[in-house]
């Protein structure tokens, strides 16, 4: 389980709202980062991952394959969705974390010298942060689910 202390953060404030789908009621969970000096990216992923996670219970269907995490990266939102084999379908509640004020401290610590990540695109660094949690978190873990990634479309997902 994710522990903010770990990182010298805390967690991100979540709001959730209802949204209408094809005449189908669905749940949104939403966070926006408004302070990006205060976040490192590991403890932003790991907040998103196990809010993601939470859900997993209620989320959780028959056809339930993939925990696919989506990464727009024009708008720098990461959303997180349980869907079935086909990759249409998606669970009822869903996760979206709005990461674009981190857009500037990105760039500033992929030139660093120091930075793990350096010279890797935004999106890349969150596939690898995700990777990266998800190989030690034990509530993904309890569930057989197939975690994949994409920056564009659904049909072109990597495995993490």
């Amino acid at each position: 389980m994710y522990n903010p202390q770990q990182y010298g953060e805390q967690t991100l404030a979540w709001s959730d709202s209802v949204l209408i789908e094809n005449g189908e009621e669905n749940m949104l969970y939403s966070a926006a980062v408004s302070d990006p000096d205060k976040w490192q990216i590991e403890a932003l992923l790991a907040n998103c991952v196990e809010r993601a996670v939470d859900l997993l219970a209620v989320n959780i269907e028959d056809d339930s394959l993939y925990l696919m995490f989506e990464w727009n990266t024009n708008a720098s939102v990461l959303t997180v969705v349980v869907c079935d084999d086909s990759k249409r379908r998606d669970a009822k509640h869903r996760v979206r974390c709005d990461m674009s004020a981190m857009n500037a401290k990105i760039k500033q610590l992929s030139e660093s010298e120091q930075w793990k990540y350096k010279g890797e695109s935004f999106a890349d660094i969150v596939k690898h942060g995700l990777h990266d949690y998800l190989t030690t978190c034990t509530g993904f873990m309890r569930y057989s689910l197939v975690a994949v990634f994409h920056q564009g479309s659904r049909q072109h997902t990597e495995l993490l």
